[in-house]
């Protein structure tokens, strides 16, 4: 049988989250294809805002230079600035799809990054449950 929590109790583990992103210093969301970082993208400090359940990340989301090859992003993870994972298994989509944790915009409509390309996250954010 699964456990429903009320949004208060959400808010609340999603703020603990939120601290420990921004324990240290700007925490960073990272990209991914398979386990290869294609693009690295550092949080504002604080990360985001919690609010209804949902703690959405603010400020410019955006890599002037991806490290990926051609690659197609298949799921993304936030770090805190020593490189310890804090969240992961988020979900990446474009503009056009929905349902998305984190949707990115890179000039062509599609998921694939090339090294050297800019990245720009339109929205991020961690839905709690």
């Amino acid at each position: 049988m699964s456990v429903d929590y009320s949004t208060t109790a959400i808010n609340a583990r999603l703020e603990a989250v939120k601290t420990v992103i921004d324990s240290t210093s700007n925490g960073y969301l990272k990209l991914l294809a398979g386990s290869a970082v294609v693009s690295t993208i550092q949080l504002a400090r604080p990360c985001g805002i919690v609010d209804s359940g949902v703690l959405t990340f603010s400020g410019q989301l955006l890599d002037s230079a991806a490290t990926g090859s051609t690659i197609a992003v298949d799921g993304a993870k936030i770090t805190t600035v020593d490189g310890t994972s804090v969240v992961t298994g988020l979900t990446v989509g474009i503009p056009s799809a929905v349902g998305y944790d984190v949707t990115l915009s890179n000039g062509s409509n599609s998921t694939f990054i090339s090294a050297g390309q800019t990245v720009e996250l339109l929205s991020a954010q961690i839905t709690g449950s």
